[in-house]
């Protein structure tokens, strides 16, 4: 009895409809994991989600069934886990059978099995006329086998093989994603020029991660503009060893990371957070802090204090410009680095600081091999698979040919082949 609910739910698992409806489950809840926001604090859906969507997916729902984290969810991987067996065992049941018929001959010999293929015709025999039709069949790129009398072909073999490639195609991109879930780090870092630092801000980590222990110096930062407005922004990054000593270097911007390792830094922002001056009669070097007004892009303020007096400094972009205000916010002068103002300060930089976002995900070469098989394969899935036989009597020669698809295609070429051999025979009868 056992035995028997195995084979029943084995035959169930490896069936291609089992696996096309459980493809749509999880093609639908990926589809709701890109709608509902992921990995956000509690307190995020409680806060945006009071109001039940559609009667029932409300905070309570989303935390408890797990569709804040869907992809590392159990069920969701138990979902994946499934599919893949389905798929091995489709592949196994289905379609390794069919390649390996598909590549066997046999030779058909009696009329009624011809007359039974949708394509099929009774032609007079005549002086070399098989060797016509191998002839003609062989400049259709047909693969023919021979024994006696009878001839066997057969041609798009591949469409017979793609399917088990789209599936071994999906088993890539099901484990890559499956990899992903755990073997993944996302970290956000806001450095100044001139820093040395490691990974230690990290935004997401997979569970069988760990973070890798780097050396990376941000060696400059700045922004280019076109026609005052910000065109590109800029880092100028090093990995060092444990020695100091430069492994990599590279300028990246944005969708120009730098990639080491399988960890890539993107360029994602960038602020400015002090103004450096010197204090000429003191001799000191002090550092402002800058301020960002609110609802304002880019817009940054400080102060400054000299004799009782206060001056606002104010930096529209990053373009070394600094506008000088007295302490009733009248405009006095515009200045640039390297300029004086009230005898007594000299500007010498504005600090800047870049914004980079880091990833690591090493399934992702693998989901792109995957999908790559995938979109090539489908599209060779779709070639038709063509078989021939002919079989000669004394006075007769049968020709019929069938094929899974481009039915179409093949009465036309069947039509040509067989037009031309009536044509050769009437010719060789003048």
């Amino acid at each position: 009895m056992k035995v028997i609910k195995f084979q029943t739910f084995l035959k169930l698992i490896t069936d291609l409809t089992f696996a096309i409806v459980l493809l749509g489950i999880i093609a639908v809840i990926s589809a709701m994991g890109s709608v509902i926001e992921q990995d956000e604090p509690i307190s995020f859906y409680e806060e945006n989600y009071k109001k039940p969507i559609y009667g029932f997916i409300d905070s309570n729902f989303i935390l408890n069934s797990g569709f804040n984290h869907i992809y590392v969810a159990w069920w969701f991987l138990l979902l994946l886990i499934l599919l893949s067996f389905s798929l091995i065992g489709c592949t196994i049941r289905r379609q390794f059978p069919l390649v390996k018929n598909s590549k066997e001959y046999f030779f058909k010999k009696e009329k009624n099995s011809f007359q039974l293929l949708p394509f099929s015709i009774e032609l007079k025999n005549s002086y070399y006329l098989k060797e016509r039709l191998v002839g003609s069949i062989q400049q259709l790129n047909f693969y023919l086998y021979q024994k006696g009398n009878s001839i066997y072909g057969y041609k798009g073999l591949i469409g017979r093989l793609s399917p088990i490639i789209v599936h071994v195609s999906l088993l890539l991109i099901l484990f890559g994603s499956s990899c992903a879930a755990f073997q993944n780090f996302k970290a956000q870092e806001i450095l100044p020029k001139g820093e040395l630092f490691h990974i230690q801000n990290p935004l997401k980590v997979g569970k069988l991660t760990s973070i890798p222990q780097l050396n990376i110096r941000v060696n400059d930062f700045w922004v280019e503009y076109e026609k005052n407005q910000i065109h590109q922004f800029y880092s100028n990054l090093s990995i060092l060893n444990n020695f100091g000593k430069e492994i990599k270097e590279q300028t990246i911007s944005v969708n120009n990371p730098l990639r080491y390792k399988g960890i890539d830094f993107y360029q994602s922002d960038w602020n400015l957070i002090g103004v450096r001056i010197k204090n000429i009669k003191e001799n000191k070097i002090v550092e402002l802090p800058l301020f960002p007004l609110k609802n304002q892009s880019k817009l940054w303020v400080t102060w400054i204090k000299e004799n009782e007096k206060i001056k606002t400094l104010l930096i529209d972009q990053f373009q070394n410009v600094i506008l000088l205000y007295d302490e009733k916010g009248n405009f006095i002068d515009t200045l640039n680095t390297g300029d004086k103002f009230e005898n007594n300060f000299l500007i010498l930089d504005i600090l800047s600081s870049t914004g980079l976002l880091i990833k690591y995900d090493p399934s992702i070469t693998i989901i792109y091999l995957g999908f790559g098989l995938l979109m090539i394969t489908t599209l060779l899935s779709y070639l038709p698979y063509t078989q021939l036989w002919i079989h000669t009597k004394k006075n007769s020669c049968w020709i019929g040919s069938i094929t899974n698809r481009g039915k179409l295609q093949l009465e036309i070429e069947f039509e040509k082949l067989v037009r031309g051999i009536e044509y050769q025979q009437k010719r060789k009868k003048f």
